[in-house]
């Protein structure tokens, strides 16, 4: 008895359409989670000097240790011809004790223009954080944990300050003294109002303090963009010490005087991918 055409390769073509579909899914999240984007904004202040108009600064932030996109990550940075780098936290990932991504990109950077590096949460969970700090220094970069250095176009002067991620002071993330102290360490070394204030942090969640410390800007990550986007917004769906649906997840924010950058960061590190939120760099032009 002959078997029908249709009957005879149904079967077969049910497994190839699961297939496709395999292949595409796994297409689709491979993209989500490398198809690096340069996400720009413009920035001004009546308080800049007028010499820093057209001033460029390229935001790196999250890395976590992701070297199969160093190289975009370099040429990308390096086509831009930023004034300064900066990198936000999060270089390496404590989950991997592999640093060796996160150094080789700062060497890298460090030979296109001037860097600076504060931690993130996942640096003070990696044993011996001062050790990988003195490394990244010998690398080229400046590590501005705690630190205060003016940068000078002209006779114009803006004032660049770092804050290391408050996970150093406690056991916890979740630990409220820690926050706590944190805000006392931003407000204390703002207690002399100096030239427009450039910050370097790695937490969003902080932005009333960087407001009440009088700081201009707050360049920032941690929050990965929610990790899940919601499609044709800044909002995503999580994000550690901020919850569900929150609030600062990326993009740029206003509180009174103060402006803040969100990064969405480039690795992953507790989910292993992005949905609707494509890893980016960010460049930042004073205007």
């Amino acid at each position: 008895m002959r078997v029908p055409v249709e009957k005879r390769i149904g079967p077969v073509t049910g497994l190839g359409r699961l297939r496709t579909g395999a292949v595409s899914a796994a297409v689709f999240l491979h993209r989500q989670n490398t198809a690096l984007k340069v996400r720009r904004y413009v920035y001004s202040s009546p308080r800049l000097p007028n010499r820093f108009r057209g001033f460029r600064i390229r935001q790196i932030s999250d890395y976590h240790n992701t070297s199969i996109l160093e190289n975009r990550v370099v040429n990308m940075t390096a086509a831009e011809g930023p004034d300064i780098i900066v990198v936000t936290g999060d270089l390496v990932d404590c989950r991997k004790t592999d640093i060796t991504a996160g150094l080789s990109l700062i060497k890298r950077l460090a030979e296109i223009a001037p860097v600076y590096y504060v931690t993130g949460n996942h640096e003070a969970k990696i044993p011996q954080p001062e050790k990988l700090k003195r490394q990244i220094a010998r690398r080229g970069a400046t590590v501005m944990d705690g630190a205060k250095i003016n940068l000078y176009r002209g006779e114009g002067a803006i004032t660049l300050r770092g804050v290391r991620d408050p996970r150093f002071y406690a056991e916890s993330d979740h630990d409220d003294g820690n926050r706590q102290y944190f805000r006392r360490r931003v407000l204390k070394f703002m207690e002399t109002k100096e030239n427009f204030t450039l910050l370097l942090s790695h937490r969003p969640e902080f932005i009333h303090t960087y407001r009440d410390a009088g700081i201009d800007l707050a360049l920032t990550g941690h929050a990965h963009g929610g990790q899940f986007g919601i499609p044709f917004t800044d909002m995503g769906v999580f994000v550690p010490n901020q919850g569900l649906f929150p609030e600062y997840a990326a993009g740029m924010k206003q509180l009174d005087n103060t402006t803040m950058v969100i990064s969405r960061g480039i690795g992953n590190s507790v989910f292993p991918f992005r949905l609707f939120n494509y890893p980016e760099i960010v460049t930042v032009e004073f205007e």
